[in-house]
């Protein structure tokens, strides 16, 4: 364990000194500045009691999609360089040359990316609630399982990249990860389609999709925290119809195991890995 802490460490402040808070800085900022803007946009009509009623509430919707955006980035920005770019620089060999496995070497680089990725990602979230609250005036606690989903979302994309890593250089590292996220992303566009054109074929692949990274069985689960808030026309919308059936609990255990065994994967490949 003393072993698996020091890498920790060590990779957090390795996330220090390549000032990537510089990016959770200007990430808040654009949070912050996503609410201003809609609470600008609602001020327009300040006497629609509708209008009132509805911005807040898909603003903090919304704000939720930013920060799982940013979260994910910002898992796959420092996954992607933990072991791959530390090989190509000659700097872990200065760790793997020291009596250590090499699973500890991936589950010190593992807690200490998510460490630091999953602060930001609570920050944001927290910071959406409050800029919420004092702009719109609502805090709208009652979402408050929501956010808990949403930080699901860096440990899935952080440890899919953190594989990835494990045997492939810094560039292809990078094009996988961004591969993933577009398969991942590319279920909800073709569940749309295939609903409002009645196209089956699309259905099938989107249901295939989504096994393969199961980023939208965490949206779903995340949809259906918020549905106490949404306003009835948004119901209606294709967004929720694509998504009409609740979630069930298997779905966010195959995440937790989707992700235990992408973990021994990296594990596993890396420790057989001629480095």
């Amino acid at each position: 364990m003393r072993a698996i802490y020091l890498i920790a460490s060590l990779t957090l402040k390795e996330t220090m000194r390549r000032r990537l808070w510089v990016a959770s800085l200007l990430a808040s900022l654009a949070v912050v500045g996503f609410v201003f803007v809609a609470k600008l946009g609602a001020s327009v009509r300040a006497h629609d009691p509708l209008v009132q009623s509805v911005v807040p509430r898909i603003t903090l919707i919304l704000g939720l999609d930013v920060v799982k955006f940013f979260g994910s980035v910002m898992a796959m920005t420092l996954a992607s360089g933990a072991i791959a770019l530390e090989i190509e620089r000659g700097m872990l060999y200065a760790i793997l040359y020291k009596p250590v496995h090499r699973y500890q070497v991936v589950l010190g680089k593992w807690i200490g990316v998510l460490t630091f990725a999953l602060l930001n990602t609570l920050f944001w979230t927290v910071l959406l609630y409050v800029s919420v609250r004092v702009m719109m005036g609502r805090m709208y606690l009652e979402t408050w399982r929501a956010p808990l989903v949403v930080l699901l979302y860096p440990v899935l994309f952080g440890t899919l990249t953190l594989f990835f890593s494990t045997f492939a250089s810094m560039g292809l590292t990078i094009a996988l990860s961004i591969i993933s996220a577009g398969v991942a992303w590319s279920e909800k566009p073709m569940r749309e389609f295939g609903i409002v054109f009645d196209i089956d074929t699309l259905m099938n692949m989107a249901n295939n999709v989504r096994w393969i990274v199961p980023m939208n069985h965490l949206r779903r689960w995340v949809l259906e925290e918020m549905s106490v808030v949404v306003p009835e026309r948004m119901m209606m919308s294709q967004r929720f119809q694509a998504f009409e059936t609740p979630p069930g609990v298997w779905e966010i255990s195959y995440v937790f195991g989707y992700i235990a065994i992408v973990l021994a994967l990296a594990a596993l490949v890396f420790s057989k890995r001629d480095v």
